[in-house]
């Protein structure tokens, strides 16, 4: 009992955090419906995010996956189907906290995904979601029902995205950012040709409150484009 307790504990369970005051989104919208969630260990506990990018491949972050065998993992995206699909393997590029499932059999339904790969990001609007726990900074609620919201990149360090709660009143509507436990969560950006995939949810930063984050930081999908159209064809 000790052991599942401990192990319960460690997973890198979701977790999205909204400013103060904000109203969180809470439908996918077009190429958003994608989002998923993946499912750990032979007892399928919910412990982070994904994107079904097309047919068989789903992305995800590294530091969530590569300790797993891939028997032990699962996904799921409810905004499509009830299917839980298995993984087949899991692929992993040479460097950055990125991932590709390779499942084994196809996502139905899904939007095509747009990768931003010479758009500007720093200073622009972004989308964010995720499941699980949730709220206002400080005030938790765990219900495993998807949550989103919007927010702008502060900067970009060390080959990934940086972006944080603006104060109350301040920033986006609908402002918000994945907090500690969201790991895999995809980050979109806004262009004049719509909505790209710019980030993978890479590490947050604690607020005041121990379970949410006030910052936030992505994995730059642009140095992983050509590694995943390698595979994803």
């Amino acid at each position: 009992m000790k052991l599942l307790l401990l192990f319960l504990l460690t997973l890198p369970a979701s977790a999205i955090v909204w400013q103060e005051g904000a109203e969180p989104q809470t439908e996918q919208e077009g190429e958003m419906r994608n989002v998923g969630k993946v499912f750990y260990s032979p007892l399928q506990v919910h412990g982070g995010t994904c994107l079904a990018l097309g047919g068989k491949w789903v992305l995800t972050c590294r530091h969530g996956t590569e300790k797993w065998p891939p028997e032990f993992i699962r996904v799921s995206f409810p905004a499509l189907e009830k299917k839980v699909y298995k993984v087949k393997k899991i692929h992993f590029p040479e460097s950055g906290d990125l991932a590709l499932l390779e499942l084994g059999s196809k996502v139905k339904d899904i939007e095509k995904i747009t990768f931003a790969e010479k758009e500007k990001v720093v200073g622009m609007k972004v989308w964010l979601g995720g499941f699980g726990k949730s709220g206002p900074a400080g005030d938790s609620k765990l219900n495993g029902t998807f949550h989103g919201g919007y927010n702008r990149v502060d900067k970009e360090s060390g080959g990934k995205w940086s972006l944080s709660l603006s104060k109350k009143g301040e920033g986006e509507k609908q402002e918000a950012t994945v907090a500690i436990m969201d790991s895999g969560s995809p980050l979109f950006v806004e262009t004049k040709d719509g909505w790209k995939l710019c980030g993978i949810a890479s590490t947050a930063s604690n607020g005041t409150n121990p379970s949410y984050g006030d910052r936030s930081n992505y994995a730059k999908v642009q140095e992983g484009v050509k590694w995943i159209r390698s595979l994803v064809k």
